[in-house]
């Protein structure tokens, strides 16, 4: 089955014409300013995950005895499930 030539030039044509509607409408002053209110509150949120990563690791250096002893309570548990699960032969 062929496909018409006027049918060739509008698949063509469709992308480019689509790439340029939605940079025209990215350079409207009303999704310019969402998108700024979208990034502003994206780089809050990550300057806020780190501030939270930068207090935990500070209190889990402040506090090693009660993160080690954490840490060997976990690991008991662990060797309990594994020997709570092994066979019985």
């Amino acid at each position: 089955m062929k496909t018409s030539s006027t049918h060739q030039v509008i698949k063509r044509l469709i992308p480019p014409l689509a790439v340029w509607a939605v940079g025209k409408l990215l350079e409207t002053p009303r999704v310019k300013g969402a998108l700024q209110e979208v990034d502003s509150r994206a780089y809050v949120q990550k300057r806020n995950a780190l501030r939270t990563v930068r207090r935990a690791s500070r209190n889990a250096a402040s506090n090693s005895a009660w993160l080690i002893a954490g840490a060997a309570a976990i690991a008991v548990g662990i060797g309990l499930m594994a020997k709570a699960v092994r066979d019985r032969r």
